[in-house]
């Protein structure tokens, strides 16, 4: 019995039990550590050597990887990567104490036993418990994210319970698939929480698409992390950008580096001077 694929199927990690019910008996386990292809992690627990840290915290807990950890590996966008792995356990789990330096715990009475050694959260759940973790900002960026992907539904969103009732209204309020990327969402952010009108996503024509309108008279332009730095993407951008000054637009460029963080630039304040102007 093929022990490596029958671990891939279980995730990386697995208890030699669950293998054992696969086919893979004992013997299988013992050979394939022999020649290094799996890793003892604690009694009756064995992973692949490259297994997720989250996922064999999770296993030696019986718990689930969730929140940030969960949706890194579901491909929705964070404005920061966690620095530990995030797993959720019973509200009474006891026996974690070791594992508080090693992992951020969520406890909670929603938690789900693994039917195996873990599971990894899907991610409308993972979602509600990242609100106990996320800022408000970083938290509306890994929902539009979502949103934007097809991960999750508004419906799915408004059934948290793992995040406060408090957070779960305001990101029903101010969550939008349309963003495509962190920026987006905190430009957004930014300008409908200082009650500007702002249309993402327009459409301009003789131009294209732009990020968002801010007041039907500032373009809004909010770039990523990778920036276009070769010179064809340079030139294509300050065409449209004398394009949409033609056409009665004022073109406002933010970066990553501008709103990302603490200091973030207000993009109100620079659409209100300009609206000023």
């Amino acid at each position: 019995m093929d022990v490596i694929a029958a671990l891939r199927r279980c995730g990386s990690v697995a208890r030699t039990r669950d293998l054992a019910a696969r086919g893979c008996t004992p013997a299988h386990v013992a050979a394939a550590m022999a020649k290094g292809q799996v890793v003892a992690v604690s009694r009756g627990l064995v992973a692949l050597p490259d297994a997720d840290p989250a996922r064999l915290v999770a296993a030696r807990l019986h718990g689930t990887v969730t929140c940030g950890s969960a949706l890194v590996f579901r491909g929705v966008a964070l404005a920061q990567r966690p620095e530990k792995p995030h797993v959720e356990v019973g509200r009474n789990r006891g026996g974690t104490a070791p594992f508080s330096q090693q992992a951020s715990l969520h406890f909670s009475v929603h938690a789900s036993k693994p039917r195996l050694a873990h599971r990894m959260a899907r991610v409308p759940e993972a979602l509600d418990a990242a609100g106990r973790c996320l800022s408000p900002r970083d938290h509306l960026v890994a929902v539009d994210s979502a949103l934007h992907q097809g991960l999750v539904r508004p419906d799915q969103v408004a059934a948290f319970v793992r995040s406060t009732r408090e957070r779960r209204d305001w990101l029903l309020s101010y969550m939008d698939g349309r963003a495509e990327s962190p920026p987006e969402t905190w430009a957004r952010f930014d300008l409908a929480s200082a009650g500007i009108p702002v249309h993402p996503q327009r459409y301009i024509p003789g131009v294209g698409r732009v990020d968002m309108v801010a007041a039907n008279r500032v373009v809004v332009e909010a770039d990523g992390r990778q920036f276009h730095d070769d010179q064809e993407a340079f030139q294509r951008d300050r065409t449209r950008d004398r394009e949409l000054a033609r056409l009665g637009y004022t073109v406002l460029r933010f970066t990553y580096r501008d709103l990302a963080g603490p200091n973030a630039v207000s993009v109100a304040a620079a659409v209100r001077a300009v609206l000023g102007s």
